[in-house]
């Protein structure tokens, strides 16, 4: 399993709430054509991406971490509406506690300019690892739903 980054900018009509408060049982399309444009992120999704991965959610104008989902889908990059699939809500994890680019994100180099700034980005293994802990200290009355969340993780 993999960890990945969707990163989504509020300004553009949408956020991560309405995933978090759908109230579908379903698996929730994420992202279009349209919407990802990326030539990384849509190199990603097409060849990386596999159902199972973990996604942080992440709002970039707002620089906080919001939740963790699972993909319901491997990633692709054209021909079927959404790019990817995210669990149905109710499995996902909304942080009671989000946390803020800075301090708590700043040793990732996804939150950062330097790894570029498409939607989709990946977190190496050492730093899931540091983040991990981190959501752990500050969200504690949700570590079993964390841990039920990323038992399979890298």
């Amino acid at each position: 399993m993999k960890v990945w980054v969707f990163k989504i900018n509020t300004r553009r009509g949408w956020e991560f709430d309405e995933y978090f408060r759908s109230r579908g049982r379903g698996h929730y399309p994420m992202g279009d054509e349209g919407w990802i444009r990326s030539a990384s992120s849509l190199r990603y999704l097409r060849e990386d991406v596999k159902q199972g991965d973990i996604f942080l959610c992440y709002e970039v104008d707002r620089k906080q971490l919001l939740g963790l989902a699972r993909a319901a889908s491997d990633g692709r990059d054209a021909g079927l509406g959404s790019l990817l699939d995210f669990c149905s809500p109710h499995e996902a994890v909304r942080l009671e506690n989000p946390l803020r680019r800075k301090p708590e994100l700043d040793h990732i180099l996804a939150f950062s300019p330097h790894r570029g700034r498409g939607t989709v980005q990946r977190i190496d293994t050492d730093e899931f690892a540091r983040l991990r802990q981190i959501i752990l200290r500050k969200n504690p009355g949700q570590r079993r739903a964390l841990r039920r969340l990323w038992s399979n993780a890298i």
